[in-house]
């Protein structure tokens, strides 16, 4: 063979190679809309080759960096794959459309029945649709200080201690050290976006994806009873732990505070904490059932102008179910989440969390935060009305009288709204229905 014929073919095989390359590849990719932390993303990418490899689908991660750019992509008709939605946000996302519904792609997938029976509730919408999987869970616990608990004589709070057990405690243990009036130790800190929990401890009426605003007996009593804390002085007004700089971690390992509010299981917390602690579940009101916070704000949804839905679909199993990064997860029934928590973190062992977590399986509450009881429709309206006036109560410049006064005019506000909404072309028949009902009655109830 010539040298020119040998180059020839060279040529030929270079031009065949290049070609191969510039073809669309067959490997379906899914795009993942995962959190912007960068350790998360470097234990995530030493872990997707191995996903790969069992399924032929390649896996490619978008750190999210806020809704407003999750609501561009979409517009410009590049929404990832996978992304996290919140309830407010998913239940308008599947409204207009932008959303798939799961039960096209999990029918007779037994990863469904891994997971609680209200992880899978709490993802579907008023028609039907099943539009997000929870990716994890947490309760509410109280975090205390043992070695103050020991040094004042006060017995370690149980599970079954009450509302005036703890406030006996913290009684105890607040100090004013140098006698100003102002304590240097307070009894306990609890976070005014923690109170929803309090208002489910005291037996309120909390419904998911309520319309409208409203507080009951039941509400306002819990609202009267965290005032209390810091009226009687057992707590700092939240004001002041912004203006000192601190984290709650450092409030319980500063000795400032004896014992603090704050998520079940907290990994910061275990991780950090140098002091002997323990963590009780949410002291219970005397004469109602035990009712205990679990989170339920959200989860993983799939685009629905996804390329691939059975794809994405297998992926966000993995993600949930197959990812080391998340395991044990709690929102699958079949797994050890305590048990695994306890071998990562040796010092759970006696610590009072499994009791805590067990106690939230056996007297799940839901989640009675002010942005997940408010329905799609309204929670920005609400909010948006219902925050300040919250803000002015917690900083006591307002009176509950007061701030129970205001209500009304929030949801008039709300309705304005909602008259507005259902005008929206956008939104699909059977959600536009939900919106007409919802008027329909407030109407009805205005009128009587």
């Amino acid at each position: 063979m010539t040298r020119r014929c040998v180059g020839g073919v060279a040529m030929l095989m270079l031009v065949i190679v290049f070609q191969a390359c510039r073809r669309p590849s067959t490997t379906p990719e899914v795009v993942y809309n995962c959190a912007a932390n960068a350790a998360d993303i470097a234990a995530l990418e030493r872990e997707i080759p191995g996903f790969e490899a069992s399924t032929g689908i390649h896996l490619r991660l978008n750190p999210f960096t806020g809704q407003d750019k999750l609501y561009a992509m979409m517009a410009a008709g590049q929404a990832p794959d996978i992304f996290y939605t919140n309830t407010t946000m998913r239940d308008r996302l599947a409204a207009e459309g932008r959303i798939l519904d799961l039960h096209q792609v999990s029918a007779g997938d037994p990863f469904v029945d891994r997971l609680w029976p209200s992880v899978v509730a709490t993802g579907q919408s008023t028609d039907g649709g099943w539009y997000s999987v929870g990716n994890w869970s947490f309760t509410l616990g109280v975090y205390y200080n043992k070695e103050m608990f020991d040094a004042a004589g006060v017995p370690m709070p149980d599970t079954v201690w009450t509302w005036d057990d703890m406030l006996a405690a913290a009684r105890r243990l607040t100090r004013d050290a140098d006698g100003d009036g102002v304590p240097d130790t307070y009894g306990i800190f609890i976070g005014s976006h923690f109170v929803e929990a309090l208002e489910l401890m005291n037996g309120a009426d909390i419904r998911p994806r309520s319309m409208t605003a409203a507080f009951g007996p039941a509400s306002l009593d819990a609202f009267s009873r965290y005032l209390g804390l810091m009226q009687e002085q057992l707590m700092p007004d939240p004001r002041r732990i912004q203006a000192m700089g601190m984290q709650p971690s450092q409030l319980l390992e500063s000795g400032k505070v004896a014992m603090l509010v704050e998520a079940v299981p907290h990994q910061m917390l275990m991780e950090t904490l140098k002091i002997r602690w323990g963590v009780a579940p949410l002291p219970r009101m005397a004469g109602r059932p035990p009712r205990y916070f679990r989170s339920a704000s959200g989860g993983l949804s799939v685009s629905a102008t996804t390329r691939d839905p059975r794809a994405a679909w297998t992926a966000l199993r993995w993600i949930i179910a197959g990812a080391r990064l998340y395991q044990p997860n709690p929102v699958l029934r079949d797994v050890d989440f305590v048990g695994g928590w306890e071998e990562r973190y040796p010092r759970l062992v006696g610590s009072g969390f499994r009791d805590v977590w067990n106690l939230s399986l056996r007297y799940d509450g839901g989640d009675p935060r002010f942005f997940v009881r408010y329905s799609s429709w309204t929670s920005a309206s609400i909010l948006e009305q219902l925050q300040p006036l919250l803000d002015r109560l917690w900083a006591r410049q307002m009176t509950l009288a007061a701030f129970t006064a205001e209500i009304p005019s929030v949801n008039a506000h709300v309705v304005r709204d909602l008259q507005d909404l259902v005008h929206t072309d956008a939104i699909r028949p059977l959600f536009r229905e939900d919106i007409e009902r919802a008027l329909k009655e407030l109407n009805r109830v205005d009128h009587q």
